[in-house]
């Protein structure tokens, strides 16, 4: 199982990274999580392999912060010829409607036709387990400043963004070969006496990379990659987010935007 990673930062895109959002090819069907700005990179020629000859679309949603969704005013530009399957989390695990939140997301007079009247796109929400295309999404709640959700796709990939680190999510994730977790600073950059007051609870409502990697460590996963990482990063700081990780759990690194790997364990 190959995930493409279409967007790996959080909050706004900045020069080679978009917002977040993953993409997993599986014959007739392409499985995407989160639809960042990330989501526009499926037109790309580099990317267009992914799309050729796919029938059925399943987009999945953590939650419903515009950094993470606002890739649905690109559905009739990105999926014109395809089904396409909205699975927001069901109520049960965020408190909100998925319904009423998708559309109102897709809307006039914020998007040119209201959900209802896209003809290939319809809405089913995600529950706590997900059959696609014979693989099984499971879903876990976790709390962020709204509640999110995370994604465990068979026994291969987990996607964690918008997060804590929870050690809840250690048996969750528990011998993957991919776990792809945000990482927003890491405990000793010096930047962070710098962090603008109205900024800091941000800090604290996501996650610390070595406290990630610790996760990882424990989880006994196969390899870590850092994503939804801080747009206010500069220069060569996600190197450093990335080996401040590395010294807690060896096999983690931050990948560049476009970067199609393998979440086999064995990989």
């Amino acid at each position: 199982m190959d995930v493409t990673l279409l967007g790996t930062m959080g909050w706004l895109p900045r020069d080679a990274r978009e917002t977040t959002c993953f993409a997993v090819r599986e014959g007739p069907t392409l499985l995407v999580f989160d639809a960042g700005t990330g989501l526009r990179r499926l037109l790309d020629p580099e990317h267009a392999g992914l799309l050729t000859g796919v029938a059925e679309v399943h987009l999945f949603l953590s939650h419903y912060h515009l950094d993470h969704v606002c890739g649905l005013a690109y559905l009739s530009g990105v999926f014109p010829a395809c089904d396409v399957v909205l699975r927001p989390p069901a109520a049960e695990l965020t408190g909100v409607d998925p319904v009423a939140a998708v559309s109102e997301l897709v809307r006039r007079p914020y998007n040119p036709v209201d959900l209802a009247d896209m003809g290939n796109v319809r809405v089913r929400p995600a529950g706590r387990e997900n059959e696609v295309a014979g693989h099984v999404v499971r879903l876990r709640p976790q709390h962020h400043t709204d509640t999110s959700v995370s994604f465990r796709l068979d026994d291969e990939l987990v996607i964690a963004t918008d997060t804590p680190p929870d050690p809840e999510a250690v048996d969750y994730a528990r011998g993957v070969g991919l776990w792809l977790h945000e990482a927003w600073y890491w405990a000793d950059d010096p930047a962070l006496g710098k962090v603008p007051e109205q900024l800091r609870p941000g800090y604290a409502a996501h996650s610390e990379a070595s406290a990630v990697a610790r996760l990882a460590g424990q989880a006994d996963v196969g390899r870590l990659v850092l994503v939804h990482l801080n747009p206010l990063g500069e220069g060569g700081s996600y190197r450093s987010l990335r080996d401040a990780a590395r010294r807690v759990f060896p096999h983690t690194d931050v990948l560049a935007d476009g970067t199609t790997l393998s979440a086999s364990a064995s990989a």
